[in-house]
């Protein structure tokens, strides 16, 4: 679920219980299940700035 502020997409939110990875293994397969529970949301940014600000990491799949 995502709640988007179009007057700012930088203060839009969301929300993916338990976790945004399906496989019980990863470590992203419950990270979100404390928000959940709390009823808070996780932020969602849209501009490139606010996205390179909070990225820890960067993954470039090639053919």
């Amino acid at each position: 679920m995502i709640v988007a502020d179009t007057s700012n997409w930088d203060n839009s939110v969301g929300m993916n219980a338990p976790g945004q990875s399906g496989d019980p293994d990863s470590p992203h397969y419950r990270d979100l299940f404390d928000l959940w529970a709390a009823d808070r949301f996780f932020p969602v940014f849209y501009s490139r700035d606010k996205i390179d600000s909070v990225t820890e990491s960067t993954l470039i799949l090639e053919p």
